[in-house]
């Protein structure tokens, strides 16, 4: 399903970039953000370590998109 709204790649690399540098520069130890959108409310964890629940094996790695 496509959408004038949907990230483009460039749009995605972006985000990924700005991820980054907030993990890099602006985050201790981890983040826990919430927020609306149309289908229902989006809970986001971003975390200096591997979720308890999962393993490391679980995460799809985008330090490829960062070089």
């Amino acid at each position: 399903m496509s959408s004038e709204k949907e990230l483009n790649k460039d749009e995605f690399l972006q985000m990924i970039q700005l991820l980054k540098r907030y993990a890099s520069e602006n985050m201790d130890q981890w983040e826990l953000w919430k927020f609306d959108t149309k289908y229902s409310e989006v809970y986001i964890d971003i975390s200096r370590y591997p979720s308890k629940e999962g393993t490391e094996s679980a995460y799809v790695d985008l330090s490829h998109l960062l070089k």
